[in-house]
């Protein structure tokens, strides 16, 4: 391989007109969606000017328990009884009473909900579970012992939804659809050229051509996730506003049980670094399926298959508490778990390989890293054997 050649590969895979087209249709769809809430009276007027007061309000233990007794369903009359006259005038004011109501509710449903979890875990402790569901269970206990995690007041929209553009299934498919649509033809592509019997016989040999259109394809995924990422995180950003840089990904709602210490820009960072390794597997697994055939439609129709069964059913299956079941198994391992990671991290969750227990986020990992390196095996063998034709 030299620069020249790996410049080739770059332009066949970028001067595609249909990816920057598809890249264009995506953004604008999603644009148009969030483009409503910019500068809307839903974004504009918030309870973040009154966080003092209400972080005083909570602290009281008569409104939780108060609260708690009412099914985490008060009504904005029967908490504004417990409020003071500042809060009630500002949440009237900018009618912010059902969202006051709301968040106050929740706030309380997720310190209890966590509570109420770590003492059944450590009830399962004492009652000495035995096999790896025990084992599963004493490991999320030892989790939680050492976790520092901290349920904060959540008064940024933008919080919850910087982190839904990755856990709502559509945009994470989006990219991985411009990926496929780019790479469905790096090897396939060659037959309907009829550069295939040159590039075969080049002077830098097949090896060459392989590691060149590969890196191509790892340099190709970076922008495209790049890019399409930057431009959601972008509008969300502007239409909801900036989330607190402190606030914790725990405070957001779906995650007031996971042991993740970080903050809702750490995960969010997480979320694209899991779409970009999620995108070279699948760029593994696209490359892997165009060498064997001869038509771009093939790994095109394939790999939308294996991606959108394998999303689709993650969505769909039930996520069994603290350790994978088979069933659930294909779903946790998918690669739109890797994109998303919410479900992963909710709260501990484990894997067992025959016997061993390992974290289900890092099983995922490995597992499609494996599959990468089987999938790059093969299309390197399949490419190399070729016979020169014609």
């Amino acid at each position: 391989m030299n620069a020249r050649m790996l410049r080739t590969e770059l332009y066949k895979i970028f001067s595609k007109k249909i990816v920057w087209i598809a890249m264009l249709v995506f953004m604008l769809f999603f644009l148009l969606l969030k483009g409503q809430f910019i500068n809307s009276d839903f974004t504009e007027n918030t309870l973040e000017p009154i966080r003092p007061e209400l972080e005083s309000l909570v602290s009281s233990e008569e409104l939780h328990d108060y609260i708690k007794n009412s099914g985490y369903s008060c009504t904005y009359e029967e908490l504004s009884a417990h409020l003071t006259q500042p809060v009630i005038q500002y949440a009237e004011k900018n009618e912010l009473q059902y969202e006051l109501t709301s968040i106050i509710n929740n706030y309380y449903e997720r310190i209890d909900r966590r509570s109420k979890y770590i003492q059944e875990l450590m009830n399962d402790s004492t009652a000495f579970m035995s096999g790896v569901m025990g084992r599963a269970r004493e490991k999320a206990l030892e989790a939680y012992q050492t976790s520092s995690v901290k349920i904060e007041l959540n008064l940024d929209r933008g919080s919850n939804n910087l982190i839904d553009v990755n856990h709502s299934m559509v945009f994470p498919a989006l990219i991985m659809l411009v990926i496929i649509v780019g790479l469905s033809g790096v090897y396939s592509d060659e037959y309907g050229n009829r550069t295939q019997a040159a590039l075969l016989t080049t002077r830098k040999g097949r090896k060459g051509v392989f590691l060149s259109k590969f890196i191509a394809s790892c340099i190709f995924t970076v922008v495209v996730v790049t890019v399409m990422e930057a431009f959601f995180m972008v509008v969300t950003i502007i239409c909801y506003h900036v989330p607190s840089t402190t606030i914790s990904a725990a405070s957001t709602y779906g995650l007031s049980l996971t042991t993740y210490e970080g903050s809702v820009y750490g995960f969010c960072a997480r979320q694209i670094l899991g779409t970009m390794l999620a995108g070279m597997v699948l760029g593994c697994f696209v490359m892997c399926i165009s060498a064997l055939s001869r038509s771009a439609l093939i790994p095109f129709f394939i790999s939308g298959v294996v991606y959108g069964g394998s999303a689709l059913y993650a969505n769909e299956v039930v996520f069994p508490q603290t350790l994978s079941s088979i069933a659930s198994l294909p779903g946790e391992m998918s690669l739109f778990m890797l994109q998303s990671q919410v479900e992963l991290v909710s709260a501990p969750h484990y894997t067992s390989f025959f016997g061993i227990l390992v974290p289900s986020l890092v099983a995922n990992i490995l597992l499609n890293l494996v599959i990468a390196v089987v999938c790059l095996l093969i299309c390197y063998r399949a490419y190399i054997h070729k016979q020169v034709k014609g």
